[in-house]
């Protein structure tokens, strides 16, 4: 992997915290991207889907976080244990064989990616990106992105739905595996944590760990925001917690508006994952505008977020977050209405 010898050294620094603990969205949220998706599937696309997941998209769209409750046991073994604060969300893939499936996704996703000593297992890694804020695109060459981040998983959740061979190293069982996981990720995707991220010197100071003249100094990750810590939470959560206006189970017109005056993406769906990407980079440059960061007292390798208007910045989150669900349920739908028009 390009770049291994110098991102090693910076996620070394933050594994003794623990693996990312965050859930995209919330559970919540990728019920209001399947919800959204839903009102603008074709008939043909909304026959297929409940022909293939046997379930709603916005039910769909919560796999992906519920098999992240299969561990894997001293003896090697993998077992669906679900936290207790999640399970009610997904007690409804635990019938007819659900645990068993998520059990065996899990299995042949563990080790199966370029894994760098002590980093999460490799499905755990389809979910996010952590591409450097400096940049006005999304590039594979870039520190942070790998062949199984959330750019990839989202164009090869694609090509099994077209009828393609799953693109190593992900391996997506069959056709309804790749829906519910392209409900989830496309939602992933559009949270701007999950692609951009900040990363700062030994002064705390941002840094672009990409120019050739920083490769020598100091450069620590933030994990997305997971290793800051803003309140009672960490930035990336925060952003992962919707505004309570946000229902799925009764979308608004106005959410729904926004979502039908999404276009179409340019190019072919294989295409528009990346498209997607340098657009949530973009936005990610707004979580971090008017925040100062400072070191954590009791944790070296984290950080502290002070906001200069906490109520400002709640507000333009909540509209931003607004938008991205709305562009996320559209682009779901785009993608479904192409593959089954």
């Amino acid at each position: 992997m390009a770049r291994r010898w110098w991102l090693t050294l910076f996620f070394a620094l933050g594994l003794a915290t623990g693996a990312m603990s965050a859930h995209g969205w919330g559970y919540a949220g990728h019920e209001a991207v399947g919800a959204i998706a839903e009102r603008l599937l074709t008939a043909h696309a909304r026959m297929r889907v409940q022909a293939i997941a046997g379930i709603s998209l916005q039910a769909a769209g919560k796999w992906a976080d519920c098999v992240k409750g299969v561990v894997q046991t001293e003896t090697g073994a993998f077992r669906y244990e679900p936290a207790p604060q999640y399970r009610a969300s997904c007690v409804e893939f635990e019938s007819d064989g659900g645990s068993a499936r998520m059990e065996d996704y899990v299995r042949r996703n563990w080790n199966n990616c370029a894994r760098d000593p002590g980093s999460e297992p490799c499905h755990r890694q389809y979910h996010y990106t952590d591409v450097a804020t400096q940049h006005d695109k999304y590039d594979r060459s870039h520190a942070g992105t790998h062949d199984h981040d959330i750019v990839h998983s989202v164009r090869a959740a694609i090509a099994v739905l077209q009828g393609k061979t799953t693109p190593p190293p992900l391996v997506i069982q069959d056709s309804r595996e790749a829906l519910l996981l392209l409900a989830h990720f496309i939602a992933d995707l559009h949270q701007p944590l999950h692609v951009g991220a900040i990363y700062l010197d030994g002064d705390g100071q941002p840094i672009n760990p990409d120019l050739p003249e920083n490769r020598t100094r100091t450069i620590m990750s933030t994990r997305g925001g997971n290793w800051i810590n803003a309140g009672s939470t960490n930035l990336h959560a925060l952003w992962d917690a919707i505004p309570s206006s946000v229902v799925p189970s009764a979308i608004s017109d106005r959410m729904h508006a926004t979502a039908m005056a999404i276009r179409r993406s340019s190019g072919s769906p294989a295409s528009w994952p990346d498209q997607w990407a340098t657009e949530s980079l973009k936005t990610s440059n707004y979580v971090f505008k008017n925040i100062k960061l400072r070191r954590d007292p009791d944790n070296a390798e984290r950080w502290i977020a002070e906001f200069d208007d906490a109520r400002r910045t709640m507000a333009m989150k909540a509209a931003i977050q607004s938008r991205q669900l709305a562009r996320a349920g559209a682009r779901l739908a785009h993608v479904l209405n192409e593959i089954w028009p």
